[in-house]
């Protein structure tokens, strides 16, 4: 084989790793797996069932991150959002630092279904959306509390 070839055949092996690299990683996984791979299931468990919108009924934003973790006397700079929920998460190291989390985020979803509920009561064809906010808002406060059952207690 000659260097030429050689070269081409490597060129061709590298695109085919690519491709074959990108057809695993279609749905994202790839990508949650490695930025995840240094910390416990629930980081993975909370961040999935809680932080998307879509499954809480709250958006989780940079700021009440970075808030939440000011009223546990912790502090990070502004980031990317995953990364900032990691390093909000990443101190914990007793069940008690847990169930401290857990009543930051209680607090945050509690302040914020209180603007629901007062959107709900001025416009009040607003009232399914935000009771649908609220019932999903309920239900991860109830998983935040499974995710410590499961993982902080024997």
């Amino acid at each position: 084989m000659t260097p030429e070839e050689m070269n081409e055949f490597r060129n061709e092996f590298e695109a085919f790793k690519q491709q074959s690299m990108m057809a695993e990683c279609d749905d994202g996984s790839c990508e949650l797996e490695e930025s995840y791979e240094d910390y416990p299931d629930y980081l993975k468990a909370i961040y999935a069932e809680i932080m998307p919108p879509v499954k809480s009924g709250i958006y989780f934003s940079r700021w009440d991150l970075k808030n939440m973790a000011l009223g546990l006397d912790e502090s990070f700079a502004l980031d990317v959002r995953e990364r900032m929920f990691q390093k909000f998460m990443q101190w914990i190291a007793t069940p008690e630092d847990m169930m401290r989390v857990i009543e930051q985020f209680e607090n945050l979803i509690d302040m914020k279904c209180d603007i629901y509920k007062e959107y709900s009561q001025k416009y009040p064809a607003t009232k399914p959306i935000f009771d649908e906010k609220i019932a999903k808002a309920e239900k991860a406060k109830k998983y935040l509390h499974k995710v410590y059952e499961d993982f902080f207690t024997e």
